[in-house]
């Protein structure tokens, strides 16, 4: 009798407080969640839009530096930014560079033809992909770098240039489609739609060393 009574007590359930309490409980944790939600959404699609294009530029490294040498119409791959204003959505070109007549290549130490490291439109269209950002999401800011000193714009007219020329994995930087000087490094700005928060400026930023990454922080 005394085991039996013992197995009783120690089945009990849960009293009315304890469970009001656990109730209660589970309902803070849940308001918690469902009212950073809409924050924290916003910051991981920046999070995805930074990552996104760190991965066309190791896209274009990639098939830039190692294209096949029999394929003769192609020299490189690079990724072009054009900074925007008004309500047109920022997007990344990947491009392919034409080594095509016009088009101002040449042959590479290896005797590979090679494109002239900057993306055109004639007389061959060099897209080929363009990633759009999502609505509200922007590239705000471009830096460039030639050691010591670093030069950033965030004019509408703005453009950058990260290519890839076979054999190098080393990319050329360019600003505005002039060759005239080859930076040592890039950053690229974004912002999501809540500018002015903790975490919701990111950057991309590229080294002449062939060196890609990522920074939780605005270009300087």
């Amino acid at each position: 009798m005394k085991l039996l009574s013992l197995f009783k007590r120690s089945v009990r359930g849960f009293t009315l407080v304890e469970l009001m309490v656990s109730i209660a409980i589970m309902m803070l944790m849940t308001w918690l969640l469902l009212s950073n939600y809409p924050e924290s959404a916003i910051r991981m699609t920046l999070i995805n839009n930074v990552q996104t294009t760190t991965l066309l530029i190791r896209e274009a490294q990639i098939r830039g530096s190692a294209i096949d040498s029999v394929n003769s119409s192609l020299g490189g791959y690079g990724i072009y930014i054009n900074l925007v204003g008004g309500n047109t959505l920022s997007s990344i070109k990947l491009f392919g560079d034409s080594v095509g007549v016009g088009n101002g290549g040449g042959q590479s130490s290896y005797g590979l033809p090679i494109g002239n490291g900057l993306y055109d439109l004639t007389p061959i269209d060099e897209t080929s992909s363009n990633t759009t950002l999502p609505s509200g999401y922007k590239i705000t800011k471009i830096c460039v770098g030639q050691a010591p000193s670093s030069v950033c714009s965030s004019d509408p007219n703005t453009s950058l240039t990260v290519s890839f020329v076979r054999p190098s994995p080393r990319p050329s930087i360019y600003l505005n489609g002039s060759k005239t000087t080859n930076y040592s490094k890039a950053c690229i700005e974004f912002k999501s739609p809540i500018k002015y928060s903790n975490g919701h400026t990111r950057s991309v930023e590229v080294y002449n060393s062939g060196m890609i990454r990522t920074a939780i922080a605005s270009c300087i």
